[in-house]
């Protein structure tokens, strides 16, 4: 698919992975709608970010896990864009847990993590596949982790909803083919508000254990995501990146 002319959506679109992401696409040709929760005036920067590469921009707040604002934030988009050729499901949440330390994960923090992780990314991918398939053509791409690949990161709910969001990835591509691709990135450590969180030595010991002996930039991954909107032939396929750290 070339972007040039076409619409994508981007949750999580105003922060860190998300922004990067939505200034490639941007700059691939796409006008883009920035979804976010709470950070407003991050969101509204990245807008400004992508008009001044000469693309039509919005920002729209949405909580994802919930399927009347998800509907109500797809059809605003449709309506003012005029389409919706792609959808970038980033938005996350987690905690930071030791996996050891079971009784420290709150029903209330486990429910909210398999919401915006799992649920967030179907309701988001069910309310757009009609867009899509109108059109004859659409591209979802999923931002998972590692974590879901092998157990291991911020929390045990986190690790499980990645899981979980890696089999949904190929659930979607099985049920939105032939029209619609459906893939996903899995993202290592990254250098963001929520990857600071793990300190610097926390930082440093994982980095310590990948290949490449550095973390995967936010370009670098942003640019996987963007490969997989534009390749007509891959579906329910995940791409890791992660600097050899799952080599290990």
């Amino acid at each position: 698919m070339e972007l040039q002319g076409k619409v994508a959506l981007v949750t999580g679109g105003g922060t860190g992975l998300g922004k990067a992401i939505s200034l490639k696409l941007a700059r691939e040709g796409a006008d883009v709608a920035v979804v976010y929760s709470k950070s407003a005036a991050e969101a509204e920067q990245t807008v400004g970010e992508i008009r001044a590469l000469g693309r039509r921009a919005l920002a729209l707040r949405a909580d994802v896990s919930r399927a009347g604002e998800v509907d109500a934030m797809v059809g605003e988009v449709a309506s003012r864009l005029g389409r919706i050729d792609v959808l970038v499901n980033d938005a996350g949440y987690t905690v930071f847990v030791d996996f050891k330390r079971l009784d420290d994960v709150s029903e209330e923090e486990w429910d909210r993590i398999m919401d915006v992780n799992v649920k967030g990314v179907f309701l988001c991918s069910r309310a757009v596949a009609p867009h899509m398939r109108k059109q004859g053509a659409g591209r979802i791409v999923n931002i998972t982790s590692v974590s879901g690949i092998r157990a291991g990161g911020s929390s045990i709910p986190y690790s499980v909803s990645k899981a979980a969001e890696t089999m949904l990835t190929k659930c979607l591509a099985m049920a939105l083919a032939p029209e619609i691709t459906v893939n996903a990135v899995a993202p290592g450590l990254m250098d963001t508000r929520w990857g600071r969180l793990w300190g610097d030595e926390g930082m440093a010991r994982v980095v310590g254990s990948m290949l490449l002996q550095r973390i995967a930039t936010l370009d670098d991954i942003a640019d996987a995501a963007v490969f997989l909107v534009k390749n007509d032939s891959m579906t329910g396929q995940s791409i890791v990146v992660d600097g050899g750290g799952l080599m290990h």
